[in-house]
């Protein structure tokens, strides 16, 4: 997609992927997902944004820019495990989360690693198949005490 610039995340970025995350929970989720689950999954209402911050800080988040809109965010860690992989619900189905992946698996094959591997949402495993990742079985976390459906995925690089 023309004009989805990828950088690496900042402590100023808390803020804007906190607001991607719970609104493609809220809006994109609720297409797959019951009300229970995405209430489960979006976490409490209130924002704590030094924890969402620690947590994109410890493994290597990157954000999509549009020009100085954060639309987009995921993450590698050294293993190879991507965490999370979220676009908002406003730019959704525009290559935004593609262009995220291109650059996750461009930092993955630098850093020598093997494969990626993902707990993908209903919503994901799509784009993912097409991409050549491979579900190796489905998942039942529970979340907040309410049981979600995802799968283990991977994809050799």
């Amino acid at each position: 997609m023309n004009g989805v610039r990828v950088r690496d995340y900042t402590e100023a970025d808390a803020a804007p992927t906190l607001k991607v995350f719970r609104d493609a929970v809220m809006v994109t989720g609720a297409q797959r997902y019951t009300a229970d689950q995405v209430a489960a999954w979006a976490g409490p209402p209130e924002d704590n944004l030094p924890a969402w911050h620690a947590a994109r800080s410890a493994p290597a988040t990157i954000v999509a820019v549009i020009d100085d809109t954060v639309v987009g965010f995921s993450d590698l860690d050294e293993q190879g495990y991507i965490d999370m992989l979220f676009v908002s619900p406003e730019f959704a189905r525009r290559g935004v989360a593609s262009r995220l992946l291109d650059e996750i698996e461009t930092r993955g094959r630098t850093a020598g690693l093997d494969a990626l591997t993902v707990s993908a949402s209903l919503l994901l495993r799509p784009l993912l198949e097409r991409r050549g990742f491979v579900v190796e079985k489905q998942l039942a976390p529970e979340v907040n005490s309410v049981m979600l459906v995802s799968f283990a995925m991977r994809k050799g690089l």
